[in-house]
């Protein structure tokens, strides 16, 4: 069974006084494989992020649907079973990074006692050290990257998502969350990221699918699309 199943996804917003339709997504199909790590493609604007707030419930589709599991997503079971970093991550600014953690553990139901283990654990493996106890507002973005990419895997998630894991990050920075995706990997988590840098999913993915003008220009193997004129 595919861990991600998106069948003719569709998104129309009205923008303006005239309420005029502008179709950000049209017709877009895919699935995520368990232990996949799929790279989802495409210049800034394309429709990325559309179709994963669409798949995590954010917005709706205007035509279409989408599972995860083979279940709705709407469901409280999947979504307990999901991590997701958005593109432009905002947390409580006046928290630090291991409050903020220790909080959202707490949210997934981990005891008292384990709550500010699992931070702990999560900062180091994403590389903040002793700022993890300064306020987040001192943070450079790359930084908060990082803290936003520890929350998505605060609750052992089953399956990822990553909108732009690697913006604002320095060329280590960028590396590191490479080695980290594929460690999840290696966990048996399944992952799904968007980007608009192919080295990116060069380095990482046995599939992809690229949008381009909200429709879906190519889908497959890595090596067929390298291949493609």
């Amino acid at each position: 069974m595919s861990v991600v199943e998106a069948e003719h996804l569709q998104k129309t917003f009205a923008l303006g006084f005239f309420r005029k339709k502008v179709r950000a997504v049209d017709d877009v199909s895919f699935t995520v494989e368990p232990n996949e790590i799929f790279g989802f493609l495409g210049p800034n604007g394309a429709g990325k992020t559309t179709t994963l707030k669409m798949l995590m419930g954010l917005i709706f589709p205007s035509k279409g649907q989408a599972r995860i599991f083979g279940r709705p997503i709407s469901e409280r079971a999947v979504k307990q079973r999901l991590g997701f970093l958005p593109e432009n991550p905002y947390f409580y600014d006046y928290l630090s990074a291991e409050e903020l953690l220790t909080y959202f553990a707490g949210l997934f139901g981990y005891r008292a006692g384990d709550r500010l283990a699992r931070a702990k654990a999560l900062l180091d493996e994403v590389g903040i050290g002793a700022e993890r106890r300064m306020p987040l507002r001192k943070y450079s973005k790359g930084m908060v990257q990082r803290v936003g990419i520890a929350q998505a895997l605060i609750n052992e998630p089953d399956v990822v998502f990553f909108d732009e894991p690697m913006s604002g990050l320095d060329p280590l920075g960028r590396r590191e969350v490479r080695e980290l995706i594929l460690r999840l990997r290696s966990r048996g988590c399944t992952v799904f990221f968007s980007s608009h840098v192919l080295s990116d999913a060069e380095a990482l993915c046995s599939r992809v699918a690229i949008l381009a003008g909200g429709r879906m220009v190519a889908a497959g193997a890595l090596a067929d699309i390298r291949a493609l004129p």
